[in-house]
């Protein structure tokens, strides 16, 4: 067997190991159904914003007490800190790779001179740094949603005059015409699939929570809706993972919510909390997260993947917009 073959193999079965090790996750439920240990569970993740919600998962099943991880490398550049004998690494999937490997900050120590007390000191600083902090203005996030919603179908409005009980609404919808950006200069007219509403009177963190919630029940397929999959699902288990989705998200941009005395209404006399599927929470964790970072390329988001009218403007459109590149190349190329 060549080299190359050999090491195509190790590597697919190292992700077919991480990728079992996920599912145990998933089917673990027993682990999550007392809410005590589900809350401990949804602050681990949280306390890892710059891991995906699935690679989050995979730290707290190998190593459920790490307080910072990062590669060889990081914590040399970083922070000048080498790798302890012995240390075991954390396993963690990357798009593309195999796997990576992380260290837990205490699996490390100085390069330069040791002493432990103030390496501790040092540790609890490093740590402190990076925790997540609530930033006064989340403008940020809600431009990068009014962006990237036209990209799933979804037609936003901020100007949603309702009681307090009710702080936003999700619904099946196609009256709207959506503005949808293609790339940098172009937009794309369409109509919309759903509408979502936001109350007018809530703040901007306020307003970032009930968005989250409402793409919750949308991306964790509580809308019967023909371009995703019917499941079964309760009206326990429907708020329960929408409000588990805005609680993850929001705690790792930063953002506190009441979201802990929500759920306790939905744990049973045994503070057993309803059956949810947990990779839906996390597709759907994952899914928002990408809305918010920054500007969707058209063709990994929704509405390109699933509606074939909209599928056919776009390229028509950009097959427009490269031939009028290449008439102006030419054009220049004359002179």
């Amino acid at each position: 067997m060549s080299e190359v073959k050999q090491q195509n193999l190790f590597e697919n079965k190292d992700r077919e190991k991480e990728i079992a090790s996920i599912n145990r996750l998933f089917q673990d439920v027993k682990r999550y159904r007392k809410s005590d240990n589900f809350k401990m569970m949804l602050d681990f993740y949280a306390s890892f914003p710059y891991l995906g919600v699935y690679n989050a998962a995979l730290v707290e099943q190998q190593r459920p007490g790490a307080k910072m991880v990062l590669t060889v490398k990081k914590w040399a550049e970083l922070y000048d800190r080498k790798i302890k004998p012995n240390a075991r690494p954390v396993i963690i999937l990357l798009p593309f790779y195999p796997v990576e490997f992380l260290f837990d900050i205490y699996d490390t120590r100085p390069n330069g001179k040791y002493n432990k007390v103030e390496d501790n000191l040092a540790i609890e600083t490093i740590i402190n740094r990076h925790k997540a902090e609530c930033s006064h203005d989340v403008s940020f996030y809600l431009a990068n949603i009014e962006e990237n919603l036209p990209k799933y179908g979804i037609a936003y409005h901020s100007n949603y005059v309702v009681g307090s009980e009710i702080q936003a609404e999700i619904r099946i919808d196609d009256s709207e015409e959506l503005d949808v950006r293609t790339n940098r200069d172009s937009y794309v007219k369409h109509n919309s699939h759903f509408i979502l509403s936001v109350r007018s009177g809530a703040n901007k963190a306020e307003q970032l929570a009930s968005i989250f919630h409402e793409l919750g029940h949308l991306f964790c397929l509580h809308l019967a809706y023909p371009w995703f999959k019917d499941r079964f699902y309760t009206k326990e288990v429907k708020e329960f993972e929408a409000e588990i989705v805005s609680y993850l998200v929001c705690s790792r941009i930063g953002i506190h919510t009441h979201s802990m005395e929500y759920l306790a209404f939905y744990v049973n006399d045994n503070e057993e909390i309803p059956n949810i599927d947990i990779e839906r929470v996390f597709d759907a964790v994952d899914l928002i997260e990408q809305i918010i970072r920054g500007n969707r390329d058209i063709t990994k988001c929704l509405l390109y993947k699933k509606d074939k009218v909209f599928k056919e403007k776009v390229d028509t459109e950009r097959e427009k917009i490269k031939k009028e590149k290449e008439r102006a190349k030419v054009l220049k190329s004359s002179y």
